[in-house]
């Protein structure tokens, strides 16, 4: 592990000198401090859980800790988890449960069950950093090497799995210890919380790989929510349980989820998405946005889609996403 932090010390020994009064990471006492905070997380999800087949049953990656009590992370390491462990900066392991998840931004928040001490890192603010920003990855040590970075991109980002972000943080190069870890500036801030790889951070379509991040800001206004609720209860989006593409130039169906709102309404695989309650659809985002203009779970949709050359009139009931998921067991 000495190795792994004297890899940090290195980096943040060749970065450019900030004229910023704040103070900046320059020790090894600094590095020592920052990793207090990184915890490594390992999770167990039944056989029969809604993600087991697109996520697997056994996953692991990296949290943050951001109060004395709370992990942060990101939330399809852990989202239906049975059982969550958590391996401490000092080796130790401890047990966990998930204390709040939010599909909208994919954050998860763990909670130890056992006392245990947790040093937290600060929180920064992302809308403030900027493409001159030296960053940093800091995956668990046991995990994967820290990187130095830069952000390439802040554009908008649509995922097939009813998912999108409008400001997620793009970095380069990247890293592979990617999930869950932290993204934080020369200060010791936290800015991000690591989601996915990219294989065109810098630009769509513009071959550069890199990392996801989603920014910290977003977590902001939802954060006590998760603490206290479980989940936000405010601007819910509604969940139809089907993913999609628009590859083609159109939105195509490409699975339906079992037992969700889109199997009980008649959708199927290949089926094409032409209008919802009349509203012209062209690409993924726009059917995203204009499903959740409609109104929050509950709310009954009528679609038009094309299947087999022919145009046929489909009425779908959204739901709660969160009502969706198998509970865990202590829940």
């Amino acid at each position: 592990m000495r190795s792994l932090i004297l890899i940090f010390i290195f980096l943040i020994s060749t970065a450019s000198i900030s004229l910023s009064e704040q103070k900046k990471i320059t020790s090894e006492e600094d590095v020592r401090r920052i990793y207090q905070s990184v915890v490594k997380i390992d999770s167990i999800v039944p056989s029969d859980a809604r993600t087991a087949n697109s996520l697997g049953t056994i996953r692991g990656g990296n949290g943050i800790v951001i109060d004395d009590k709370h992990i942060l992370t990101i939330g399809y390491i852990v989202v239906e988890a049975e059982t969550i462990t958590i391996t401490l900066p000092n080796g130790g392991v401890v047990p966990a449960e998930l204390a709040g998840y939010d599909h909208t931004t994919g954050f998860g928040i763990l909670k130890t069950i056992l006392p245990s001490k947790l040093t937290p890192l600060q929180i920064g603010n992302s809308d403030k950093l900027n493409k001159e920003d030296l960053l940093y990855v800091l995956p668990y040590l046991t995990e994967g090497a820290p990187s130095a970075v830069k952000m390439v991109s802040r554009r908008s980002f649509t995922g097939w799995w009813e998912y999108f972000l409008d400001k997620p943080i793009y970095t380069h190069p990247m890293n592979t210890s990617f999930a869950g870890s932290a993204l934080i500036n020369e200060f010791g801030e936290l800015l991000g919380i690591g989601s996915l790889y990219v294989s065109d951070a810098a630009a769509e379509g513009v071959p550069s790989p890199g990392n996801l991040f989603v920014p910290i800001n977003d977590l902001k206004p939802i954060l006590n929510d998760l603490i206290v609720n479980g989940k936000r209860t405010a601007d819910v989006k509604p969940y139809m349980g089907l993913t999609s593409n628009d590859d083609t130039g159109k939105v195509m169906v490409t699975r339906v989820n079992d037992e969700g709102p889109a199997a009980k309404a008649g959708f199927k695989e290949n089926d094409i998405i032409l209008k919802v309650n009349k509203i012209n659809i062209q690409d993924t985002e726009k059917f995203y946005k204009t499903v959740w203009s409609q109104g929050g779970p509950g709310t009954l949709l009528d679609f038009e889609i094309e299947r087999n050359n022919q145009i046929i009139s489909l009425k779908l009931t959204t739901m709660d996403r969160n009502d969706f998921f198998v509970k865990p067991k202590y829940y």
